[in-house]
């Protein structure tokens, strides 16, 4: 179905927008619009027709609220993607309780790709312009990935260089390709940039690739600042219990 975005969209999009906020209700709300306008949700690999949305999350800071957005969406029926990183400090897609949220995303019917970070391998001037190299450090975590779960050929670039965006690479797909990123439209809310630049349903493309960052959003509203905070902070208490229970309790090493 292609989307009706003439006559202002869904009659509420301009008030709430005005409204934006950073909550996991706005988020509701925001999801129920695009379905409301007529999009589909599609899958990465599946051709983009006229009324695809293609929803995506950069999962950077926190499995946990991830999950919080899949259950969401699927409670509207809706279909979207994510990307977790292989390399973070910030967690570990082997560990426990990460796993769990990656089964826990795909029972739910969602996809799983590679969240990929050139800035693990090079600094941003510094990355390859060839292919190979690239593709060989995709390919690793990738496999790792694949250990945990079942994910899709695509992959998302985190905080992508110059060097990635609107370029096909030989040997996988990226969210960043023309197809994804210059040639169909695209909002994001990097950094909470929603914040001065809200997302208008009714001024959507007919094709659109939308990013959100699960661990900029919360139960209330929240800066940046206090949302990557709070990330970290999650991350101090999984550690924190992880050494508690296989160390200090019973008293290994």
């Amino acid at each position: 179905m292609t989307p009706d975005l003439t006559d202002g969209g869904p009659e509420r999009t301009d008030a709430r927008s005005e409204e934006m906020n950073f909550s996991f209700e706005w988020y509701e709300d925001f999801v129920r619009d695009v379905d409301a306008a007529g999009y589909e949700f599609g899958r990465y690999g599946d051709p983009v027709e006229p009324g695809t949305a293609l929803l995506r999350h950069d999962v950077d800071l926190s499995p946990e609220r991830a999950l919080r957005m899949a259950r969401i969406e699927d409670e509207q029926d809706v279909h979207s993607t994510y990307f977790f990183l292989v390399s973070s400090p910030v967690y570990n897609v082997l560990n426990e309780d990460t796993r769990e949220v990656l089964t826990a995303i795909r029972d739910l019917g969602h996809d799983v790709g590679l969240h990929f970070s050139t800035h693990q391998y090079w600094s941003p001037e510094d990355v390859p312009e060839t292919d190979e190299p690239i593709a060989e450090r995709v390919a690793q975590e990738w496999d790792i990935l694949s250990a945990v779960a079942d994910p899709i050929e695509t992959v998302s670039f985190h905080i992508p260089p110059e060097r990635v965006l609107r370029y096909e690479f030989d040997g996988f797909p990226s969210t960043y390709e023309p197809r994804f990123f210059s040639e169909i439209g695209y909002c994001g809310d990097s950094s909470q940039r929603w914040r001065s630049d809200p997302p208008e349903v009714d001024r959507f493309d007919s094709k659109m690739q939308i990013l959100t960052h699960p661990g900029l959003w919360g139960e209330d509203d929240d800066s940046f600042e206090a949302r990557v905070r709070e990330g970290v902070a999650e991350m101090r208490e999984r550690t924190s219990d992880y050494a508690e229970g296989r160390y200090v309790r019973q008293k290994f090493g």
